[in-house]
């Protein structure tokens, strides 16, 4: 019997916190603009979170702070066999609020031509997008995109919005919403594999120890493991690579270190990126250190 377990989702948020251009205008109700990964790196963590509760293993293109090239993006999700893979964006037209119902909305996804797998996890992703929040559906697009051009299996860019709507716009910045979407491509990724949807967490336990304090304050934690595929961290205390969330290449790592933990005979640490989500790596001296 097919197993959510058997599938491995390769999780993808489109663009980076600092990439230039990619974010709304101005908005005066919030005195800023916002960022489109602001939405799309948030969005993805509740559908990692999502997928994980209903016994899928995933992994992230683009899980640290570096600025993850496409090409990069692809090749690690085939490199470690991904069974599908969903990127998650917001769209923009002419960078202006135009008000007065002249601004484009809506959401889409977006599959490379003639595949019948992308096409057929659109579809099935689409079914649930389109029983959430209001929103226009401008159907599934054929297009030469990167990443569902160069990923081997089924993958789908989802739009899930428009930057320079106002109404839309709002929405990147709103949890339920992020969260939503989060559900309903999730519902959608069951139906494809044909595996039943868990809704809330599977509260899977894990046995781990605090191990005395070493005074982790204004330290960060940097890789030293030179291997071309990068030292593996996780979603969850455990060296169990269902829970891998991705890797973290030589001389890059994590600014905050929370505690060191003894874990299934070894230790970890319990670390955090700059955008405050946790993840859990080896505390191994020969793979990573401490530095100021």
């Amino acid at each position: 019997m097919t197993k959510a377990s058997d599938y491995l989702i390769a999780l993808d948020d489109g663009h980076g916190m600092r990439t230039a251009g990619k974010g709304t205008p101005f908005i005066k109700s919030i005195g800023r603009r916002i960022r489109e990964n602001e939405f799309n790196e948030r969005v993805t963590f509740f559908l990692r979170e999502e997928l994980e509760n209903c016994g899928f293993r995933t992994i992230l293109t683009a899980p640290t702070d570096e600025d993850i090239s496409l090409k990069e993006r692809t090749r690690l999700a085939n490199s470690v066999g991904a069974d599908a893979l969903i990127s998650n964006h917001y769209n923009a037209y002419d960078g202006k609020f135009d008000g007065d119902g002249r601004d484009p909305e809506g959401h889409s996804l977006h599959v490379y031509f003639n595949d019948s797998n992308d096409r057929r996890l659109a579809e099935s992703i689409a079914n649930y997008l389109k029983r959430g929040t209001k929103q226009l559906f401008r159907g599934i697009i054929e297009q030469n995109l990167h990443m569902t051009r160069e990923f081997n299996k089924a993958a789908v860019v989802v739009e899930n919005g428009f930057m320079d709507n106002e109404r839309e716009a709002l929405l990147m910045i709103n949890e339920d919403f992020q969260r939503e979407v989060a559900s309903e491509q999730a519902r959608g990724i069951c139906d494809y594999f044909g595996v039943p949807y868990v809704d809330g967490r599977k509260g899977r336990r894990v046995a781990m120890y605090p191990v005395a304090s070493e005074g982790y304050g204004g330290k960060r934690l940097v890789s030293r493991y030179k291997g071309i595929e990068g030292l593996d961290f996780y979603s969850r205390p455990t060296f169990d690579d269902a829970y891998k969330a991705g890797t973290v290449k030589d001389q890059y790592g994590f600014p905050v270190i929370l505690r060191k933990l003894s874990v299934e005979g070894a230790y970890m640490y319990e670390v955090e990126n700059s955008r405050g989500h946790k993840y859990y790596i080896t505390a191994s001296p020969r793979f990573v250190e401490i530095r100021a």
